[in-house]
Parts: C-alpha cells; structure tokens; sequence
C-alpha cells in the first residue's frame, strides 16, 4: 500500500479505502482490466454483492451494471431498497460509457463510480511489457473526469494521493445522486 513511484497512487491502496469505506451490503459492478485484477486481490468482500461480465470482452461493463443494479434497488423488495450501488472501473472502460452519466444524473440515480485514471489501457501495456514488446499504442487522451461529471450535473471529486482517498470516497458514498471519484493511479502498481 505505500508502494510511491511518483506516478500516481497504488491500486492496493485504493482498494484498501474501499474495503474501509464500502458498506457491507452494497451492490459493486466491476470492470475488466488492471482494476478487476486488483480488486480481487486487495478488496476484503464483508458480503457485498459483487457483478462481473465474466470478462467477455466487455470493457465498459461496469457503469452500465450499476445502473441496472440502482434499477432493481428501486423495487418494493425491502432487501434490496437504500442499497448502495458502487461500480469500478479504469478510463479505458469507463471513456465507453461515458455519457451515460447524463442518464444516471436524469434520473438521480444514486450511484458512486470510482474511476482508476492511469491514462492508458493499463491491462493492454502489461500484456505487452509481459512479452518483452514495446507498449505500443495504449495511451489514452482523457478529460478530467471529476470535472466532466460536474459538468454533467453529478458530484466529481479528483484524488492524487493516498491520504486523500478515505476522505474523497466517504463524501462520494454520502451524497445522495451520482457520484465519480477519479483516482489518478500508477499503471504499474496493479
């Protein structure tokens, strides 16, 4: 978790906060990628429902699934009511579906999103540096996705370091609507 190369914050210590902060029976929607690998390795599950595409191809899953996982918390079902519903991805998938957050601010949905902005398809450049090739064309040109969220009406919050990511997710998990919390993350501390 203290691993620092200057190059953004370590994917242990994002989701050591999250174990810290997510409620035991929340919903978390999952990604594919560098973050689902260290999700499952670095999140301690305390029985939160946990919704993964079975890594498919299907980069971008997350967000979308939280959305349909907010849906089916809106029933009558007291088992599933005031559920909170946390979806996590990389910027690779979450650049998919990224205007659906105008959906989700629509409807007030109350979803917090936790983006691992590494400014590349993280999982793409490891392949190819496992393969002694160069990292060739996994460069990402992104927005600040704090701030695009803002723009979209939902709460942005950035984080660039450690320290800040209890704080940071503690008043993302507490608002009521949509929420994105763009964690700026070293691509090779996974």
């Amino acid at each position: 978790m203290t691993d620092d190369r200057g190059k953004g914050v370590a994917s242990a210590a994002v989701f050591a906060a999250l174990t810290r902060r997510v409620p035991a029976d929340a919903i978390i929607a999952v990604d594919v990628g560098n973050n689902t690998y260290s999700f499952g390795r670095y999140f301690e599950c305390e029985g939160q429902a946990v919704l993964m595409s079975g890594y498919l191809g299907s980069i971008g899953f997350a967000f979308p699934a939280a959305m349909g996982a907010w849906a089916a918390t809106q029933e009558n079902d007291p088992r599933f009511q005031g559920r909170k519903v946390v979806s996590v991805s990389g910027d690779g998938g979450f650049g998919q579906y990224l205007a659906e957050l105008t959906t989700a601010v629509k409807y007030d949905m109350n979803i917090t999103h936790v983006l691992l902005n590494n400014q590349e398809l993280g999982k793409i450049s490891k392949e190819q540096r496992a393969g002694e090739w160069d990292v060739w064309q996994t460069s990402l040109h992104n927005p600040d996705f704090s701030r695009y969220a803002e723009l979209c009406g939902a709460l942005g919050i950035r984080v660039t370091k450690s320290a800040d990511l209890d704080d940071a997710l503690g008043r993302a998990l507490a608002h009521d609507g949509p929420a994105l919390v763009e964690i700026m993350t070293d691509a090779q501390l996974v």
